[in-house]
C-alpha cells in the first residue's frame, strides 16, 4: 500500500530567535511522521509573535500550504502545533485537507503499536478524553434531533449526544483499567522483597534495549518512536547476587498530552512504586539537555520527581572525539553520580552494576536520624518512604530518634530538610 502524503506545518511562536531549538522540534516531528508511517511531501514554518485567533497561521501562509499539498498530492496537514477545534476546521476549510495537530498525530501512533489489552484501552481512553474537550466547536451547526412523536419539547443537541455516549464509554473503559490494576497490584505483592528499579527516559533512548542487556530477554526493540506502550518486568541478579526485579515503561517526550500520562497511569505504577530510578538519556543527542527536561517535567507530574534516581548517559559507541570528551566532562560536573554505557555494545555495564549495588548496600545500612518534634510532617514522609527499622522518643532533646534503611537520595533529603529547619529555628531565636 502506498503511504499517504502529508504536509508538516509548524509555527514559531515568540519571534526567530528560537529557530535552532526548533529545527529540533521539526525533526522530532519527522520522526514522529516516519513512525505514524506517512510520506513526509513539504515542511513550512511561519514566525509569529502570537497565533492568529481564527487559523493558527495567517492567510497567505495557509495559501501557499494548500497550493503546495495539491500540487504533491498530500490531503493531511500534520501540525507541530496543538491547534483549537475550530482552528482545526477553518484550515480545513481553506486549505481542503485533513488537518491533524501534535497531540493526535501522538495518539495515532500510540494506537497503531498498542498490542496488549490493557494499552489498547489506555490509547482509547485518552482518545477519547481528547475528542471530548474538542467537541464544543467541532459541529458547524448544532441541529435538534431527536424530533417527533414521543420526543416533544426542546429536543436534544447533537452534542449532548455525543457527549453523554463519550462519557459513558470513558467510564467503562476506566472501570476495565481498574480491573487491571488490582490483578497488576496483587502480581506486585509477590515481588515483595524485591529490590524493584524501574527505565525511564525519553522514547528512542535505548531503555528496551538496556532491559534486554540486563536481563538477558530479546523483548521488542525498534530504532523508533514509542516502540514500548506496555510496561514489562523480568529480574536479574546484581554482581552481589541481589535479585532486582526490573521493569521498563513508556518512554516520554517533549510535551507529552497530560492525558496520555493520565490514561497510562497504571502502567506507570511500576515507576511510583520502583525503589530506584533509572534515567536512560540518548547521549549522542544535540538536544538532550531539553530531552532531560521533558521526563523531569513527567516524572514531577507523576509525583516521583523525588525518588532515588541514577542518570545513565546510553549509546556512547555513537559518539566519540573531542566534542564528547569535552561533553562528558561537562555532564559529570552536573551529575555526578552519573554513568555511561552503550546498551547495544555492553561498554559501562560493568560500572552500572556497581552503581546499583553501591544503591543496595545504603539500603540495607541502617541509619539512626534525630528529627525535631515540631517537623510531623517529616516523620510521616518517612515512614511512608524508608524502611523503619526502630523508633524511639528522646525526651531531652524533644526529637524523634528513628533507625531506617533508605536509598541515599532519601536520605540526603531527610538530612537536609532537618538541617533547614535547625538554621531556620537558630536564625529566628
Amino acid at each position: 500500500m502506498p503511504k499517504d502524503k502529508v504536509v508538516l506545518v509548524s509555527a514559531i511562536l515568540g519571534g526567530a530567535g528560537l529557530a535552532r531549538n526548533h529545527q529540533e522540534s521539526i525533526d522530532e516531528l519527522n520522526r514522529l511522521a516516519e513512525t505514524a508511517e506517512v510520506e513526509v511531501v513539504a515542511t513550512f514554518t511561519q514566525n509569529l509573535k502570537k497565533p492568529h485567533t481564527a487559523t493558527y497561521l495567517g492567510k497567505g501562509k495557509l495559501k501557499e500550504i494548500a497550493s503546495a499539498a495539491k500540487s504533491r498530492h498530500a490531503r493531511t496537514l500534520v501540525f507541530n502545533n496543538n491547534l483549537s477545534p475550530s482552528q482545526s476546521r477553518n484550515i480545513s476549510d481553506s486549505t481542503k485537507c485533513n488537518v491533524v495537530d501534535r497531540t493526535e498525530l501522538i495518539l495515532d501512533i500510540f494506537a497503531t503499536h498498542a498490542s496488549s489489552r490493557q494499552s489498547k484501552l489506555q490509547v482509547e481512553l485518552a482518545q477519547l478524553e481528547y475528542a471530548y474537550t474538542k467537541l464544543k466547536q467541532m459541529w458547524k451547526h448544532l441541529s435538534r434531533i431527536q424530533g417527533g412523536i414521543g420526543f416533544r419539547g426542546p429536543g436534544e443537541k447533537q452534542i449532548e449526544v455525543d457527549r453523554r455516549e463519550i462519557r459513558r464509554r470513558i467510564g467503562v473503559l476506566k472501570k476495565k483499567l481498574d480491573e487491571i490494576e488490582v490483578t497488576a497490584k496483587t502480581k506486585r505483592k509477590k515481588r515483595k522483597g524485591l529490590t524493584s528499579v524501574s527505565l525511564v527516559g525519553y522514547t528512542n533512548a535505548g531503555k528496551s534495549t538496556l532491559f534486554n542487556r540486563l536481563t538477558k530477554e530479546n523483548r521488542f526493540v525498534a530504532d523508533q518512536l514509542f516502540a514500548t506502550l506496555d510496561s514489562k518486568a523480568s529480574s536479574f541478579y546484581s554482581h552481589k547476587n541481589e535479585n532486582i526485579m526490573l521493569s521498563d515503561t513508556i518512554g516520554f517526550i517533549k510535551d507529552l498530552p497530560h492525558r496520555l500520562v493520565g490514561s497510562f497511569r497504571s502502567t506507570l505504577l511500576d515507576v511510583r512504586e520502583a525503589d530506584l530510578l533509572l534515567h536512560v538519556v540518548d547521549v549522542s543527542q544535540d538536544n538532550l539537555f531539553e530531552q532531560i527536561q521533558a521526563v523531569e517535567d513527567v516524572l514531577r507530574e507523576l509525583e516521583v520527581d523525588e525518588k532515588n534516581l541514577l542518570t545513565v548517559f546510553n549509546k556512547t559507541d555513537l559518539t566519540s572525539g573531542n566534542h564528547f570528551k569535552f561533553l562528558k566532562k561537562k555532564l559529570l560536573k552536573e551529575y555526578p553520580d552519573c554513568v555511561f554505557i552503550s546498551a547495544a555494545t555492553g561498554e559501562g555495564i560493568q560500572d552500572l552494576f556497581a552503581k546499583i549495588d553501591h544503591f543496595i548496600e545504603c539500603r540495607s545500612r541502617i541509619h539512626i536520624v534525630a528529627i525535631p518534634t515540631e517537623m510531623k510532617k517529616l516523620v510521616a514522609y518517612v515512614y511512608q518512604n524508608t524502611e523503619v527499622v526502630a523508633d524511639d522518643f528522646d525526651l531531652d532533646n524533644d526529637c524523634y530518634q528513628i533507625q531506617l534503611k533508605a536509598g541515599f537520595e532519601e536520605l540526603e533529603s531527610i538530612k537536609k530538610q532537618i538541617e533547614k529547619y535547625q538554621l531556620m529555628r537558630y536564625i529566628n531565636s
